[in-house]
């Protein structure tokens, strides 16, 4: 996998995904693993900067062990130094180990062991038949997943009151920001704003019961500004990298956005959605 993302991003990030998260399928995930034999043996794919485990694994039953998969050892180092004495619903310091792996083989990140195979803000990089090939793993190993923050397509910017605001440049640009989300990012052509539904069908095929819950981001006006702001300028960058001949229309949609943040008059909400898929007994 050759996406790699900043530390910068991720610890902006993380507070968003921790409010936007549905903690009712956290509570499934829970239900679901407390039968299994202990410890808990918990893959999370693309770990990042540890956020997964910092939020999920108070939800969950212990002991646990979490097996951290990432292509990138600089992000491995962070998530090791920071899930440090994070603690399962017991009160109990979970174990964790961190494996540099490229995601190319789910086979190799999810191993026979495993109970509950987890990731957030991953799916949508991936193609259509490294899900199913997930899907497959999953199945072959008999795990529960529990998948978050997988983007479904739609962002739009909001006003004070949360009303959906956008015009012809803001439906032209979603439309060019889409089509570089489906760009080759090291794992077959992206799914992009696709992923849930690619997901629900793999995890569906293979027998897994599903569970689905929306989990937008709602940055209202004046509120996690930073956030809004660096969305709107990676939007910037990857648009004039999708249409370079676009670059005086989008430089010119850019300022005109990024100001509307800054003053306070514009939030953003973009699309995300949960799914728990738990084998059939």
């Amino acid at each position: 996998m050759s996406e790699r993302f900043e530390c910068d991003w991720l610890a902006l990030r993380e507070p968003a995904d921790a409010a936007a998260r549905d903690r009712t399928l956290a509570a499934r995930a829970r239900d679901g693993l407390a039968a299994r034999p202990k410890p808990l043996r918990i893959a999370d794919l693309g770990a990042g900067s540890g956020a997964n485990p910092r939020f999920l694994a108070p939800y969950l039953p212990g002991p646990q062990h979490w097996r951290l998969v990432d292509h990138d050892p600089q992000l491995l180092n962070r998530a090791a130094s920071r899930v440090v004495g994070v603690r399962d619903a017991d009160g109990t310091p979970i174990r964790f180990e961190a494996c540099r792996l490229d995601l190319s083989d789910p086979s190799a990140a999810i191993t026979d062991d495993t109970d509950l195979a987890t990731a957030s803000a991953l799916l949508d990089l991936v193609s259509d038949a490294w899900m199913h090939a997930l899907a497959g793993r999953c199945a072959e190993v008999g795990c529960a997943a529990l998948w978050t923050m997988t983007i479904d397509g739609d962002w739009h910017f909001t006003g004070p009151d949360g009303d959906r605001i956008q015009d012809g440049d803001d439906a032209a640009i979603l439309s060019l920001y889409q089509a570089h989300q489906a760009r080759d990012k090291g794992l077959g052509r992206a799914l992009g704003g696709a992923a849930p539904k690619s997901l629900r069908a793999a995890f569906a095929d293979h027998g897994f019961n599903i569970a689905e819950a929306p989990s937008p981001w709602r940055l209202l006006p004046g509120q996690r500004q930073p956030l809004a702001l660096a969305l709107v300028d990676g939007w910037r960058d990857a648009l004039l990298e999708q249409a370079p001949e676009e670059a005086r229309r989008i430089e010119a949609w850019w300022r005109n956005r990024r100001a509307g943040i800054q003053a306070g008059r514009l939030g953003i909400e973009v699309g995300h959605v949960d799914m728990f898929a738990e084998p059939s007994p």
